[in-house]
């Protein structure tokens, strides 16, 4: 069945403002930084980062208020990501991807059911994937599930894991198809971490400590109450400004404060560098150098500046969604382009650094190779890649999007 629309009928509330998670953070980003090389070394989270984290309720930032989650906007959320990359980028990584896996869960499961779940677990962690690459086939009081599911950040710290299959039968319908590989009618399951194989994948120069693993479910039985079943397209179940952004902008702007965090990173160790340099052969600092000082004000340009229209089309957007009326093509256009452009930005910014550091940026045992493959591989994400600014160019010159998550 069909999960039907929940509108929030208690008084509006305000999520936490972006000082505040700043100060909820505090405390824990020494943890953070204690276990940055531990998470590196082990292609994966720690899990004493994380439960810090779900217990400051800094994991269920997204989810719905009415639901017991925090009802946090994008502010406050990109703030959040921002601050923990700074410190470690996989750390901000994975706790950005963990909230948006239990927005996943609060946009199609049975509010009953999500409700239930964050009172009596709020400190729960749930790791997924919402690309539909799985099968979901009714069965008696639910669904059986079978699947393979790439990129799956956090799932070594997960309780349970929301997945997204096609919905099929004993013998599958084409009529059921919407398209190449998208399928009409989709079941997103919330599963029991433990009843799913995870499979150590995750072998990469960038973002190593998310274990961003593969996880397989082979005949995984899932209650009617853990599953929502949406058409293709349908609207997400909480009828709230964030839940009324099409899923194509509400996984842009995030990675945005992963890469604008990184970047941050990158300026202060290019400060403390070249305050303290000076280059073979010549007799001046590192910061006295004009090249140095060109880069340095680059990157806080680029960065700045990415980071700055970002936010300003994010609050259009979240004005525009307090509206129940489609957002304006123009202005989602204008949120993915915003997104890629800062993402592409801080790459820049970082290289820019990391070129006018000198050798010394070549160091394995220094910060400059971990930052400059962390934010490569934001820039690698798919919802903030380059192929996005085409896409919003075409939809500005009034061409078609050719983006179903558009």
């Amino acid at each position: 069945m069909t999960t039907a629309r929940s509108a929030d009928d208690r008084p509006a509330t305000r999520g936490p403002a972006p000082d505040t998670v700043v100060t909820e953070l505090e405390p824990i980003l020494p943890l953070v930084a204690r276990h940055a090389g531990w998470t590196n070394q082990h292609r994966r989270p720690h899990p004493e980062v994380f439960e810090a984290l779900a217990a400051a309720g800094l994991l269920r930032l997204i989810a719905p208020g009415h639901y017991g989650g925090r009802g946090g906007g994008p502010a406050a959320f990109l703030t959040m990501v921002e601050t923990l990359a700074r410190v470690d980028g996989s750390a901000a990584w994975t706790a950005m991807t963990i909230n948006e896996e239990i927005g996943i869960a609060s946009s199609y499961l049975p509010p009953a059911s999500m409700t239930e779940l964050l009172r009596d677990e709020p400190e729960i962690i749930i790791a997924g994937s919402g690309v539909a690459v799985g099968r979901a086939a009714p069965v008696d009081g639910g669904w059986r599930l079978d699947g393979r599911w790439g990129f799956v950040s956090g799932v070594p710290v997960a309780d349970r894991v929301v997945l997204a299959a096609r919905v099929t039968g004993p013998d599958p319908d084409p009529s059921t198809e919407a398209g190449p590989g998208r399928a009409r009618r989709l079941c997103f399951a919330l599963v029991p971490a433990v009843d799913l194989v995870i499979e150590d994948t995750w072998h990469t120069a960038g973002l190593r400590g998310t274990g961003s693993n593969d996880v397989v479910a082979d005949g995984v039985f899932v209650p009617d109450r853990w599953a929502g079943v949406t058409e293709f397209g349908a609207p997400a179940v909480p009828d709230t400004p964030y839940y009324r952004l099409p899923s194509g902008l509400r996984f842009p702007w995030p990675k945005v404060g992963v890469a604008v965090g990184l970047a941050r990173a990158a300026i202060e160790h290019f400060d403390a560098l070249a305050r303290s340099k000076k280059p073979s052969f010549l007799p001046e600092l590192l910061a006295q150098r004009p090249s140095a000082q060109a880069a340095a004000a680059r990157a806080e340009a680029l960065t700045g500046s990415g980071r700055a229209w970002v936010l300003s089309v994010m609050a259009e957007l979240w004005q525009a969604a307090a509206d129940p009326e489609p957002i304006d093509p123009t202005l989602h256009a204008r949120g993915r382009l915003a997104a890629s452009y800062a993402v592409d930005s801080v790459i820049a910014a970082v290289d820019g650094l990391a070129s006018a550091a000198g050798t010394t940026a070549s160091k394995l045992d220094g910060p400059w190779p971990r930052l400059q493959a962390d934010v490569r591989s934001v820039g690698q994400h798919f919802m903030v890649g380059p192929q996005q600014m085409q896409t919003a160019g075409r939809v500005l010159l009034g061409q078609p999007a050719d983006d179903p998550a558009f």
